[in-house]
């Protein structure tokens, strides 16, 4: 397993300290994700609803990559080996 280290990311207009096991290609992939989508909603509202909205996005997002991979998952648990 990776070590723990301690990495800054930045997302809306600030910086924030958190602990990864994530090498830093994941890492950078990961941020990545949250930017864009942080990036999409804009700059113009305050960073706390900016960090909620972002929540919920992502959230919304996982969820309908859920719905699209539930009968993917239904044919392979139906799959005789």
């Amino acid at each position: 397993m990776a070590e723990r280290r301690e990495v800054r990311i930045m997302i809306g207009k600030r910086h924030y300290r958190t602990e990864t096991v994530l090498d830093n290609e994941e890492l950078v992939r990961v941020v990545g994700i949250v930017n864009e989508v942080s990036d999409a909603i804009g700059s113009s509202i305050d960073q706390e609803s900016l960090l909620m909205l972002t929540c919920l996005q992502l959230a919304y997002n996982l969820g309908k990559v859920s719905e699209l991979l539930e009968p993917l998952d239904k044919r392979l648990k139906d799959l005789k080996f």
